[in-house]
């Protein structure tokens, strides 16, 4: 008898978070080898345009927020919110360290700028991904308030501070907007959270295809020891302190913390926008930009695993 076989499906559910990782890994391939096949033009390099990402965050948002019931939102709070909240501190205290210790040259080629935005990031998507198959109801409102951390205002502000720079807190306001609406239209309608909570692994999945689409391989590698120690740093200081909270402050098995400790795409961006607000980065934001990207690209790969890990020893929700 033959077996039904699952090649793609099979792929993204043999690691966690496989359904953002996967499709990001293969689409940055293609792109390092032809780009030019991911933009002839029309509604194909519409299909694999990064710019597209925003949209799906923000759909993803609105999923998310049409699974939070309102009167059950403080222990969905509780946990997105302490787990986002020591992903920011761990960005400040990296700031005031480095910043006391080093200056904004850093240290060992890895800058400030690098490091900061580095240890403030953290990828929604994979937290997503691996909460739909292992969390509870819970979990899944996590995301958008997740979602305020990897924008670029938040190392801005940071930066802002430091160097006496006003700061637009706009950016926050109008990221939670779209979680907002999702959360209003899911509890005047539960029906409604039915109908639209069987779209998200779609879109987990064009997210992996959106940010595979900037990854150009031969770049990443052009900055690969300040991007290997940067990797480096974001775990040693991310995993256990992550796990921490999860583990001993929260009582949960320590998924959803594994899950947080892979960057963002959306980190590359990111120094450039602080040079923007704060000129004095400006000297960095190549190279910092460069360390960045290879650190999203390895944590993408490693985080898996090391989810697996956590889910084998600790278990999951379900």
């Amino acid at each position: 008898m033959n077996k039904t076989r699952h090649p793609i499906t099979g792929a993204m559910n043999s690691i966690a978070g496989g359904i953002v990782i996967v499709p990001m890994i293969v689409v940055s391939a293609i792109y390092t080898i032809a780009p030019k096949l991911l933009n002839p033009g029309g509604f194909t390099s519409a299909f694999f345009s990064p710019d597209s990402t925003p949209f799906v965050i923000s759909v993803l948002l609105f999923i998310a927020g049409t699974q939070l019931d309102i009167h059950e939102m403080g222990p969905a709070l509780k946990r997105g919110g302490l787990l986002s909240l020591t992903r920011v501190l761990i960005g400040i205290a990296a700031e005031v360290i480095v910043l006391a210790l080093a200056g904004p040259k850093g240290f060992l080629g890895v800058s400030a700028l690098a490091l900061v935005i580095g240890l403030l990031s953290c990828n929604p998507g994979v937290y997503m991904a691996v909460c739909q198959e292992h969390g509870d109801r819970y979990d899944i409102p996590g995301f958008g308030i997740m979602n305020l951390v990897p924008v670029p205002a938040i190392p801005v502000i940071l930066f802002g501070f430091a160097a006496g720079a006003g700061v637009d807190y706009m950016s926050l306001v109008t990221t939670i907007v779209p979680f907002l609406l999702g959360m209003l239209c899911g509890n005047i309608d539960p029906s409604f959270t039915k109908m639209v909570s069987g779209a998200t692994p779609v879109f987990l999945l064009f997210m992996g295809i959106t940010c595979g689409a900037t990854m150009n391989w031969l770049t990443l590698f052009s900055q690969l020891g300040g991007g290997i120690l940067l990797t480096v740093l974001y775990f040693v200081i991310s995993i256990p302190v992550m796990l921490f909270v999860d583990k001993v402050i929260l009582k949960r098995p320590g998924y959803a913390a594994a899950s947080m400790t892979s960057m963002s795409p959306v980190s590359i961006i990111m120094p450039a926008a602080v040079a923007a607000a704060v000129p004095d980065y400006a000297p960095y934001v190549e190279t910092a930009a460069a360390q960045i990207a290879l650190a999203v690209a390895l944590t993408s790969l490693l985080t898996p695993f090391i989810c697996q890990w956590v889910l084998k020893r600790w278990g999951g929700a379900k």
